[in-house]
């Protein structure tokens, strides 16, 4: 199996986001293993969700049942599960997110990974989507793309959806002004 230098591998994943707190919490425990340092417990979504009122890990993105994680949470919690690991508080590591920078922070968990991680392997493509199961998708001046799922919460909301897609825009393209 090939490595990779860690922080590299890491940040391949950030392609795999958004993620259910259920994937959150397993994709942290398969890394966590494979780079030599594997949990004492698993990672639950009880965990995740205990972390997020403690500021160990930020809100995920959304609300409720639609709500997601990204690969700013991956690395918060893998600096959270290592830290934890290595005996610190909560508190410690709160007060350590909230001060280090992202980029900080990534660096935090690949020093503390004793092992290379395995390269990801490429995604076999998928064969059909299940019955049901169909995208929409809003292209964004500026480059981007916003594909929301036909079941989404946001899809009935047609000003929440365009928020959404206001904000996403201006991120895109700084220069556009407050409408």
């Amino acid at each position: 199996m090939a490595t990779a230098e860690p922080l590299v591998t890491l940040r391949r994943n950030a392609a795999d986001a958004p993620w259910t707190v259920a994937e959150l919490a397993a994709l942290t425990d398969r890394l966590l293993g494979d780079s030599g340092n594997p949990p004492g417990k698993p990672t639950t979504d009880r965990t995740v969700r205990f972390y997020v009122t403690r500021a160990v890990v930020q809100v995920p993105f959304g609300r409720g049942r639609g709500s997601s994680w990204g690969y700013p949470h991956l690395v918060e919690l893998l600096a959270a599960r290592l830290a934890q690991a290595s005996g610190e508080g909560l508190d410690a590591i709160a007060e350590r997110r909230a001060r280090l920078s992202p980029a900080a922070l990534e660096q935090y968990v690949a020093r503390h990974f004793t092992a290379p991680l395995p390269a990801p392997s490429e995604a076999e493509p998928q064969v059909g989507l299940p019955i049901g199961t169909g995208w929409r998708r809003f292209v964004v001046p500026g480059g981007a793309e916003l594909h929301v799922q036909e079941d989404h919460p946001l899809l009935r909301n047609p000003r929440r959806l365009g928020a959404v897609l206001d904000d996403l825009a201006r991120e895109v393209n700084p220069s556009l002004e407050e409408r």
